[in-house]
Order: C-alpha cells, then sequence, then structure tokens
C-alpha cells in the first residue's frame, strides 16, 4: 500500500463495527448494531440489524427466512428490536 493509497482510505465512521481490511480504500458498506437473531419454534429466524449500504444510505436491515413462524412473544421480540433499530438509526442520521 502506497502513501497515496493510505491518504485516499476512507475511514470507518464511530459506529462501524466492520472490520475492514487494512487495503480496503472505499469499504462497500458499514454496519452498525445487529440485534440477536429471534429463532422460531420451527426452526426460522428473523434477523435485525443497521448499517450503510454502498449509495450511503443507513438505515435497519431486516432478514427473515421465507415464511419465519413466530410465536407471539417471539414476535414482540423480533418488534421490539425493529423499533430499537429505527430509533437507533433516528438519533445518529
Amino acid at each position: 500500500m502506497t502513501t497515496d493509497d493510505l491518504s485516499k482510505r476512507t475511514s470507518c465512521p464511530n459506529w462501524c463495527q466492520t472490520r475492514h481490511a487494512g487495503w480496503d480504500v472505499e469499504p462497500e458498506g458499514h454496519n452498525g448494531l445487529h440485534w440477536p437473531t429471534v429463532y422460531g419454534d420451527d426452526g426460522s429466524s428473523v434477523d435485525v440489524a443497521t448499517g450503510k449500504n454502498p449509495a450511503g444510505d443507513v438505515g435497519v436491515w431486516l432478514s427473515s427466512e421465507d415464511g419465519a413462524n413466530l410465536t407471539a412473544e417471539q414476535a414482540r421480540v423480533a418488534s421490539r428490536q425493529l423499533l430499537q433499530a429505527a430509533t437507533w438509526v433516528e438519533n445518529r442520521f
């Protein structure tokens, strides 16, 4: 890596939890908080996280297996995580 490469390198925002490699001149995205996976009784799951996409937008990331089947309590946990993630994004951007 040259001195010019180091000067072009973008630094991660203080909230980024991704360990970008030292050679990443322009990291594609930055990952913020990630909540624990909520597992349904049938093994399906829901994940909630925050992050910055390649377009530069910061938002909430939601991933769910197709047809995740949650109990009412599991759905409450996932909904609280979504609310916390939305609040985290709103308070920072």
